[in-house]
């Protein structure tokens, strides 16, 4: 019984180490797989969140970079109706729903490009676009990085966020009415 064990053994050794070669695909089939393979890397996606930073022509919403070319739509949405916006209309603290086709630069922060930038100023966003504005503004954050994106519960927004400038990275809760926050748990002064 060894025997067959051993001799069957040896001949799936020596079938996969044949020598023969398998025949090249042809240039449909080659053409075929780098399209599905660029269709991948187009894919259009959504990123939501508010911006932290704009400089120049770009933005930054939550922790990636997004380049705004000149052809960019720019749209303001109040939950039911959408109309059309300019980019004089983006601000820091803004509410933003962003559409780009990946991938994304891997660096970091990321960067992408904007295709669709919609302003978010239904009642909700609006309210938790101010608590933010005011935050920055109070702590004289030129340079914020939200890590990843931010919750809103029980009237307040938190977040984890990055300075820049210090390299520091803290956790802030902001209450969405009376925009008192805390950073690391400590109340501001």
């Amino acid at each position: 019984m060894k025997k067959w064990g051993l001799f069957l053994a040896s001949a799936l050794l020596l079938a996969a180490c044949s020598n023969e070669e398998t025949e090249p695909a042809g240039p449909d089939e080659t053409e075929d797989t780098e399209k599905a393979e660029m269709a991948v890397e187009q894919k259009s996606m959504t990123e939501e969140g508010f911006i932290t930073q704009v400089s120049g022509e770009s933005i930054l919403v939550n922790n990636i970079y997004f380049s705004i070319p000149e052809d960019v739509e720019v749209q303001l949405s109040d939950g039911a109706e959408t109309t059309e916006g300019v980019i004089r209309d983006i601000r820091t603290g803004m509410k933003v729903s962003l559409d780009y086709n990946g991938p994304l630069a891997e660096s970091f922060p990321m960067q992408g490009d904007a295709e669709t930038i919609t302003i978010l100023k239904d009642e909700e966003s609006v309210k938790q676009a101010d608590a933010l504005e005011a935050f920055i503004n109070a702590e004289q954050l030129s340079r914020l990085i939200m890590m990843g994106q931010p919750i809103v519960r029980d009237n307040e927004i938190g977040f984890l966020f990055s300075n820049m400038e210090t390299g520091e990275m803290s956790e802030v809760r902001i209450d969405l009415d009376t925009h008192e926050y805390t950073i690391g748990g400590e109340k501001s002064e």
